[in-house]
């Protein structure tokens, strides 16, 4: 079986790697490095925090599960144990994050309550409002470093005969077909790469490289005028007095966990309201020294000599009901697609099952609700 990846992001690294354990012909694809685009940009939070309804709780848990299994087998330094903290500001945030709690405890993951002074205890860099009297603590979440891992899974791929082709001339111009069927995937190099398999990876922009062969993905438009998919976010150095921030913070107006480097990422969900694809990169830069003024207040200890060293606007695949789309397509014969909001949290899991689908033809239930022809 002849088969090629089209994306080289965290999804299609370990399919890539998972596929190449079953002696397939494989080649991956990548216009960029990979891990260079979405991946390289997530906040890369290991989670099942918000993922409803409960057969997506779960499949979430399997997920954090095949990164902890995952690390523990490669000895991975890229996967971070971290106790996620998090606040409201006001009554309506606060009974949102008391559900969240109940819910998650409820469901049997780890949630619960801690006092002020105890998170003050446990992140001394942090500085919590006066008004804030308890904070909610997850503890069995974790923080990936997405570069060390998508390179694993590369190196783990090429290892196992993965052909893996990145740069300009490896960018995708067009999956071919023969009739209704898929036959390869032409590249702007001006290679044709034979494929009896095409399996689409591409992000954001799979809607587009799926179209080529005349099948549909329906994902939130990356780059139309306040698209909600586009992220702003930033990346600061600490100072050389600055403590290590050990754990990922959801505060009122920053979110905010460490990266190699004694370096910070920085988000802020009502930034994210303010920046699409268009976004001119002075006002990019504007916010983003806007997220490090609220890193400073909020989190004195581990950004008070803080500098900016980044601020960029990351592009998410969004599917319009924040859920998967994986499977094959009906209208073109051996195209499947893999696409995904949580990619960082799903992907190990994720491969594992593609891998029975596409290697051995077993359907896997768990991925029952997510086909891509449920938005037809």
């Amino acid at each position: 079986m002849r088969i090629v990846i089209v994306g080289a992001g965290i999804i299609g690294a370990a399919i890539a790697a998972r596929l190449g354990e079953g002696a397939a012909h494989i080649c991956l694809v990548d216009a960029g490095p990979p891990g260079s685009g979405t991946s390289k940009s997530s906040m890369a939070w290991i989670n099942a925090h918000n993922k409803k309804p409960r057969s997506y709780f779960d499949f979430a848990r399997a997920g954090m599960r095949a990164h902890a299994a995952f690390a523990e087998r490669s000895g991975g330094s890229w996967y971070r144990p971290a106790r996620t903290l998090q606040w409201a500001e006001d009554d309506a945030g606060g009974r949102d994050l008391r559900e969240t709690v109940d819910r998650l405890a409820e469901w049997g993951c780890p949630a619960e309550w801690i006092s002020a002074s105890a998170a003050a205890g446990e992140e001394p860099s942090l500085r919590l409002p006066a008004h804030v009297g308890s904070v909610a603590c997850f503890p069995d979440e974790a923080l990936v470093d997405t570069e060390p891992l998508v390179a694993a899974l590369i190196d783990s791929a090429e290892a196992s005969g993965v052909r893996v082709l990145t740069g300009p001339h490896a960018r995708v111009v067009e999956l071919t077909t023969a009739g209704t069927r898929i036959s390869g995937v032409a590249l702007a190099g001006g290679d044709h790469l034979p494929a009896d398999v095409v399996i689409c990876c591409a992000g954001w922009h799979t809607p587009r490289v799926a179209a080529t062969a005349g099948a549909r993905v329906v994902l939130v438009p990356g780059d139309a005028p306040g698209s909600e998919a586009p992220t702003l976010l930033a990346h600061v150095q600490q100072g050389p007095h600055d403590r290590p921030l050990d754990r990922l913070i959801l505060a009122p107006g920053l979110h905010a966990r460490p990266l190699p480097g004694r370096r910070l990422y920085l988000e802020a969900l009502d930034l994210n309201d303010l920046v699409d694809a268009h976004t001119p990169q002075h006002r990019i830069g504007e916010l983003s020294r806007e997220l490090l003024d609220r890193a400073r207040d909020i989190l004195p200890g581990a950004a008070g000599g803080a500098v900016l060293t980044e601020g960029r606007v990351c592009i998410r695949p969004l599917p319009p009901d924040d859920h998967p789309v994986v499977g094959w397509h009906d209208e073109v014969d051996g195209l499947y697609t893999a696409v995904t909001h949580s990619g960082i949290t799903l992907s190990l899991h994720l491969a594992g099952l593609i891998a029975e689908e596409v290697l051995h033809g077993r359907r896997a239930e768990a991925l029952a609700g997510y086909r891509p022809g449920r938005f037809a």
